[in-house]
């Protein structure tokens, strides 16, 4: 029992963004920064009433320093877009946050034996060290998940349609998304809940270009898995189709209604058209100025609508529906209130 408590505590202080000294000082004298470090380490337990004090302080219920983990996540090397400003403390609280929310999604799996391998390319495919080989790996996803060329009508569904585990976190703008794999075989994507849905959308797939290319290391991976992002959301034949294949101008008017029609941004459009040589390199530098003169963080026109995950949710429902679990064990699973379910099942909570 005491190491379930240690695991469990360690990941609720990193999750919470507290240093050893941070919560012993919200505590109290009490409890010192030394007990704090004997509880993550096993080597004591608290008594009951600083149990509850650490519980409160931590913002958790008490049974989750106590609730063992159905399966164990070991999350390979994330791959983070990020700000290099952001401090090891956040990296902590993301990485901690990643863990607990697929060992909850996996065991919301387990309910229903629905847990299924990721379909991915060849591995000669997925070896990368151009941009063409990007090109290629880009549209054979698109070929084996049966997408098309049509525009993606929602990244989240087709990343969770294909077993991808997808969540949204609320960060400042140091952090963009990260993906990684957990126990080796199960991808995972995190994107940053608080930005536009096109900046969302692009996210997405940049995080998924990272899980699945393979990158030479003379090649530069953040670069391939930017140009990723717009051979996923806009295929090259798309592009030559909608701007043709030799540009002297490209105008706001069209590229508005591009960025409704397909979720990329403006500035993406101009991106995949220099990429694919459609306009010239000078067009494309007049073009980032006008950006910079608006403002890079500006939304051009009419906003993308933000995506949401919902599989996880979905099942979870299911659970309670055939009465596999109780409403508290889906506030657990989901990390949300019983009174929240209860509001759910009820009609009234949206």
């Amino acid at each position: 029992m005491s190491d379930i408590f240690a695991k469990r505590f360690k990941s609720a202080r990193l999750k919470s963004g507290m240093s050893l000294q941070v919560l012993a000082d919200k505590i109290g004298e009490s409890i010192s920064k030394q007990a704090i470090s004997k509880y993550e380490k096993g080597k004591a337990m608290p008594d009951s009433k600083k149990m509850i004090q650490l519980a409160k302080a931590l913002n958790v219920k008490l049974d989750y320093f106590f609730r063992p983990a159905r399966i164990e996540i070991v999350l390979s090397k994330p791959a983070y877009r990020k700000r290099s400003t952001m401090s090891k403390k956040k990296l902590n609280m993301i990485n901690e946050t990643v863990r607990d929310l697929v060992e909850r999604y996996i065991e919301a799996e387990n309910l229903f034996d629905t847990y299924e391998k990721v379909k991915l390319p060849a591995p000669k495919l997925r070896n990368i060290s151009s941009f063409e080989d990007v090109e290629l790996l880009a549209e054979e996803v698109r070929k084996l998940w049966n997408l098309g060329n049509d525009p993606i009508e929602s990244m989240v569904d087709v990343l969770e349609d294909n077993n991808f585990k997808v969540a949204l976190i609320e960060s400042d703008e140091k952090f963009d998304g990260l993906s990684c794999w957990g126990n080796n075989e199960i991808p995972i994507i995190i994107s940053q809940k608080n930005c536009s849905g096109d900046r969302q959308r692009s996210n997405l797939a940049h995080e998924l270009g990272h899980l699945l290319m393979i990158v030479d290391e003379n090649f530069n991976e953040e670069y391939a898995a930017k140009r990723f992002s717009g051979c996923f959301l806009v295929p090259r034949k798309v592009a030559y189709a909608e701007l043709g294949k030799n540009r002297k101008n490209l105008n706001w008017v069209e590229l508005l209604i591009l960025k409704q029609k397909y979720g990329m941004s403006v500035q993406q459009w101009v991106y995949r058209a220099k990429d694919l040589q459609i306009i010239s390199e000078s067009h494309f530098r007049s073009w980032f100025i006008e950006f910079n003169r608006l403002g890079n963080k500006r939304e051009f026109g009419k906003p993308i609508a933000n995506e949401t995950p919902t599989r996880m949710r979905k099942i979870v429902f299911q659970g309670l529906a055939e009465r596999i679990i109780s409403p508290p064990k889906a506030a657990e699973l989901l990390d949300c209130s019983i009174n929240e379910i209860i509001k759910s099942m009820s009609g009234i909570y949206a």
